[in-house]
Formats: C-alpha cells, sequence, structure tokens
C-alpha cells in the first residue's frame, strides 16, 4: 500500500554516525517542529522512514507523533529491507 500525503509538511534528520545516540536528532526535531507550529502556523507535520530504523522511529515518538500506517515505499524496489516504511504525524492540537 501507497499513502501519498501531499500536499504536507515533512520533518526529518540525519546526522553522521559519530553523532547518533547523543539526542541531537531528538533536540533539533523539537525545536523546528515548535518553530514550524508556532511561527509558520503547520497544522500538520510528518515524517517516515524505513521499519528497520528505530531509531529515527522513536525520535518520531519522542516529539509526540503518533504513528498513522506502515507502508511500502514505492520507490524501493521490493525484496529491499529498506521497502518497509512506518509513517508518523501529528498536528498542532497535540
Amino acid at each position: 500500500m501507497y499513502f501519498c500525503y501531499s500536499p504536507g509538511i515533512e520533518i526529518g534528520w540525519r546526522l553522521k554516525c559519530e553523532a547518533w545516540g547523543n539526542g541531537f536528532a531528538t533536540e533539533g526535531a523539537k525545536a523546528c517542529l515548535k518553530y514550524g507550529i508556532e511561527r509558520l502556523e503547520f497544522n500538520k507535520v510528518y515524517s517516515f522512514t524505513s521499519k528497520i530504523n528505530v531509531q529515527s522511529e522513536n525520535v518520531m515518538k519522542k516529539i509526540g507523533m503518533v504513528k498513522v500506517m506502515e507502508f511500502e515505499h514505492p520507490n524501493i524496489i521490493e525484496g529491499c529491507s529498506l521497502r518497509e516504511h512506518v509513517l508518523y504525524s501529528i498536528d498542532s492540537s497535540s
């Protein structure tokens, strides 16, 4: 199943390996999310990652996002371990 949330605002993070596990992704995501909701007046923000990327999924949970669904990413070939994804969201009332 493929889910298209466009138009939508996505939050994401990418850190070098040496920075993993220090809370930088969570801290930065919280700040960006707060700015997006309070200053830019975003009503809803999404984030998605491969199911095997448990660390990023944990960041989504820590910043208050709720799991919406699981889906197979259409741009990743069948059989690849990165194909199965999770989608999370948060809205301004959360």
